[in-house]
């Protein structure tokens, strides 16, 4: 179950931030930075490298996540942050 949460947790992060950047290159890609042009450009080409199952499966973690009450979602994220930043400490 923390596997299944973790997963969830990573994989709809890395999707909030590629739709959050996809939602810029579309609102105004001309005042993205060369940076984060890139990123957009990056993260489109992972997608469509990614096998259709593959995508499918990542659709299908996105519609849970979005379904979730926002309480929820926001609880899940925080933890995830909290996670990374844990993380980081042990690095250091």
């Amino acid at each position: 179950m923390k596997k299944r949460i973790a997963a969830i947790l990573v994989l709809g992060s890395f999707l909030i931030l590629a739709g959050a950047d996809a939602r810029a290159a579309n609102d105004d890609w001309r005042n993205l930075s060369p940076r984060e042009k890139d990123r957009v450009l990056r993260n489109y080409q992972r997608w469509q490298d990614l096998p259709p199952k593959d995508k499918e499966h990542l659709r299908d973690e996105w519609n849970r996540w979005q379904n979730l009450p926002k309480d929820r979602r926001d609880r899940l994220k925080q933890r995830f942050d909290e996670q990374r930043r844990d993380r980081g400490r042990d690095r250091d």
